[in-house]
Parts: C-alpha cells; sequence; structure tokens
C-alpha cells in the first residue's frame, strides 16, 4: 500500500487517474467511492487544498462523463461518489491544519447531524419521501416490492440509517487517505492518532440538549439524530479500546474476541462500544488511567 500511496503522489495526473478510475468504478460498485475519496483526502493532506481542488476537479470531469454515458440508475439524479468527496476535501483541510481524528469526526458528524436537519426540512415528511423513492429504485428490479420495507418497519429508520452510513463512508475515506500517508513516513502515526480519539464533554452536552429539543419539536429528527451519535460515540468506544490493550501493553490479538462480536451481534455490542465511548467522554478514561 506505501507503493500505491507513492504512486498517487507522484503527480496531478496520476492522482486524477486514480481517483477518476476509482470514482467510475464505484458507479457500478459503490465501496471503491472510499478508495476515490481516499485518494483526494491522501493529496490534501500531503500537498494541501489547491492541489486537491486540482485532483477533485480533474477526477469528476471523466466520473461526469460515465456517468452521463451510462444507463441512469433509478432514484439516483447524480454520481454518489461527489457527496464524499466535498466534506472529506474540508475535512482534510482540517486535519492537515493539525486537528485530530477526533475533531475531524466530530465535524463529519455534525455535518452529517445538519444534512438530516435539511432532509426533514425541505421533505417534511421523510417516510413518504423514502417511500416515494423507493418505489422508482426498484421498479426495474424484477420482483421486487416496496411491501416489505413498510412491513418490518425499515422506512421509518430509513433516513437515519442512511445517514450513518453516509457518516461511515466519510469518515473511512478521510481516515484511509490519512493511514496512506502515515505509511509513507513508516510510522504509526495514524494507529496512535486513533488511540488518542476522544470525544470531550461539552459535544456530549451540546448533543443531549439538541437530541432534548429535537424530541419536542420533531420525534423522528430525534432518532435520526441518536442513530448518528450513536455511531460516533462507537467509534470513540473503539479508539478507548485500543488504547487500553496498547497502554497495558497486551497482545493485540485481545481485539479480535470485540471486533468478532461487532460482527456477529452487532445490536448487542453496538451499544456497549458507545456507553464506552460516552463514559471516556465524561471521565476521560485515558488520563485517569494514567
Amino acid at each position: 500500500m506505501r507503493d500505491f500511496a507513492t504512486f498517487i503522489l507522484r503527480s496531478h495526473l496520476h492522482a486524477i487517474g486514480v481517483a477518476g478510475f476509482f470514482g467510475m468504478v464505484s458507479l457500478h460498485v459503490l465501496p471503491f467511492a472510499i478508495l476515490s475519496t481516499a485518494t483526494l483526502a491522501l493529496m490534501v493532506l500531503r500537498h494541501g487544498a489547491w492541489h486537491g481542488g486540482v485532483v477533485m476537479l480533474g477526477a469528476g470531469l471523466p466520473v461526469m462523463a460515465a456517468w452521463l454515458g451510462s444507463e441512469l440508475k433509478p432514484g439516483l439524479d447524480y454520481p454518489l461518489v461527489f457527496a464524499l468527496w466535498v466534506p472529506v476535501f474540508f475535512a482534510a483541510i482540517g486535519m492537515r491544519r493539525g486537528l485530530g481524528q477526533g475533531v475531524t469526526l466530530m465535524m463529519l458528524t455534525v455535518y452529517c447531524l445538519l444534512c438530516v436537519l435539511l432532509m426533514h426540512l425541505i421533505t417534511g415528511d421523510v417516510v413518504a419521501f423514502w417511500l416515494n423513492w423507493l418505489g422508482r429504485a426498484i421498479a426495474a428490479v424484477p420482483g421486487a416490492r416496496i411491501q416489505g420495507f413498510e412491513r418490518d418497519g425499515t422506512l421509518r429508520l430509513m433516513n437515519g440509517l442512511l445517514a450513518v452510513l453516509y457518516l461511515s463512508g466519510l469518515v473511512f475515506s478521510l481516515w484511509t487517505g490519512r493511514w496512506l500517508q502515515s505509511l509513507l513516513h513508516g510510522s504509526d502515526g495514524f494507529g496512535q492518532e486513533f488511540r488518542a480519539l476522544h470525544i470531550p464533554r461539552w459535544f456530549m452536552v451540546v448533543s443531549v440538549i439538541a437530541v432534548g429539543v429535537a424530541r419536542y419539536w420533531l420525534y423522528p429528527l430525534m432518532l435520526d439524530w441518536l442513530m448518528l451519535l450513536g455511531a460516533s460515540y462507537t467509534v470513540a468506544g473503539l479508539a478507548l479500546l485500543h488504547a487500553l490493550v496498547a497502554r497495558h501493553r497486551l497482545n493485540p490479538h485481545w481485539l479480535l474476541p470485540p471486533y468478532m462480536a461487532l460482527l456477529i451481534l452487532p445490536q448487542q455490542i453496538i451499544p456497549g462500544l458507545a456507553l464506552m465511548g460516552v463514559i471516556d467522554s465524561l471521565v476521560d478514561v485515558r488520563r485517569r488511567t494514567g
């Protein structure tokens, strides 16, 4: 991967080619959007905003051309990779100026919280919006029916779940770019930063107040915000877990059971990790454990 990072940074054309290629592939296989966005993040982190802007504009041309030249997907009005590029671009600028992973996590979380708020304000009824969107999206899928989404209550959670996926894509893209940058220095800079990730107490206080206001103003908005904040504190809980294993000089294999449980029993493990993140926010476990 170090050679891959070196290749990207060789010139603007190399970075544009990689970001554009993965951006075009993401039109058909969405996870490749993360690699495209990580390429942009790496360029910003290494060389600055101007160089990242050149890459974003240069890579955007072939992606848009591929989008216009292909059969448009039902329900999608533009390449979704564009929704990752812009916020990660600004978050990478902040990280380049010295902001840590915790601060950039909060920045991206607030951005997604505002996106969710705008979604509620613009649509007026997010459930009806997603019902209409699903109707268009599955129209071309043989045998697909929308009734299953209505029956199991997915529609009520869909706005929040998609917001969590969006936040996850943003954070993972930015941090993949930062990880690639750390490989160039041959250090564990990324790991040290992740183990130090901490969400300050004031952010939790503001979040509780915001969620409380949403509870009495727009209940579905409160649920969406709780999902997003829960995702952020889950990441903070994972960072604390890594920090405790490193601090006590335990074998990294101790981290395997929590990750396996997270994959097998996410509904049971995620609340526990989020609680760890909340406790760390309140009492700063790293400082108290010396």
